[in-house]
C-alpha cells in the first residue's frame, strides 16, 4: 500500500490502496461530522463551521487525489477524476437540502400547533418567515433538528456518489511495466 496516494498527486493507487484511503477518509469525515454536531449542540460550538467548511475543502482535495492516483495507476489520462468528485459534491448539497427542507416542514407543523393554527393557513401568512425564524432562533435545540438530517444527508450523498465511482475506478486494469514498454 502506497500512503502517498491519499496526500500526493503524482503517486498511483492500486484498488486496495485507493479503497483503503477513500475508507481512511470516509471515517474521519464521519467523526468531523459526528464532532461538529456535537459541538454545535453545546453552547461552546460557534466557531467551528469555518474549520468543518476547511476540512471538507480538505477532504475532497485527498478524494480527487486518490481518484486521480487510480487514473494514473491504470494507465488512463487523470482528468476523469473530476466527475465522481464534483458529482458527489453537488448530491451532497442536493441531499442536505432536501432534508433541511423535510425537517423544517416538520418543524413548521410543530409551530404552527404552538401558535394553534393550521400548518397551511400559517404558511400563507405573509409574516409566517420572520415569525417562523425568530420562534426556531429562540430553541436552538429545534434548529438541530434541522442540522442533524442535513449533516447525515449531506455526508451520505457524498459518500454514496463516491463509492459508487470507486467501484468502477477499481475495475480499472492496473497498468504494468510491460504495459508502459
Amino acid at each position: 500500500m502506497n500512503p502517498l496516494a491519499i496526500i500526493l498527486p503524482n503517486q498511483r493507487a492500486t484498488p486496495m490502496t485507493f479503497l483503503t484511503g477513500l475508507f481512511l477518509l470516509a471515517v474521519l469525515d464521519a467523526g468531523k461530522t459526528w464532532y461538529g454536531l456535537s459541538l454545535a449542540a453545546s453552547d461552546s460550538g460557534g466557531g467551528f463551521g469555518g474549520i468543518s467548511l476547511a476540512l471538507y475543502a480538505l477532504m475532497i482535495v485527498f478524494v480527487s487525489f486518490l481518484f486521480i492516483n487510480r487514473r494514473r495507476d491504470a494507465g488512463e489520462g487523470v482528468m476523469l477524476f473530476l466527475l465522481p468528485v464534483i458529482l458527489a459534491v453537488v448530491i451532497s448539497l442536493i441531499a442536505a437540502g432536501m432534508l433541511a427542507a423535510v425537517a423544517s416542514f416538520g418543524l413548521m407543523g410543530q409551530y404552527a400547533e404552538s401558535v394553534g393554527r393550521d400548518v397551511m393557513t400559517v404558511a400563507q401568512d405573509p409574516g409566517f418567515q420572520a415569525e417562523f425564524q425568530a420562534w426556531i432562533e429562540e430553541r436552538p435545540e429545534l434548529a438541530m433538528e434541522m442540522a442533524y438530517p442535513a449533516a447525515w444527508g449531506g455526508f451520505g450523498g457524498f459518500w454514496s456518489v463516491t463509492f459508487i465511482f470507486a467501484l468502477w475506478f477499481m475495475s480499472m486494469k492496473q497498468e504494468t511495466n510491460a504495459d508502459i514498454a
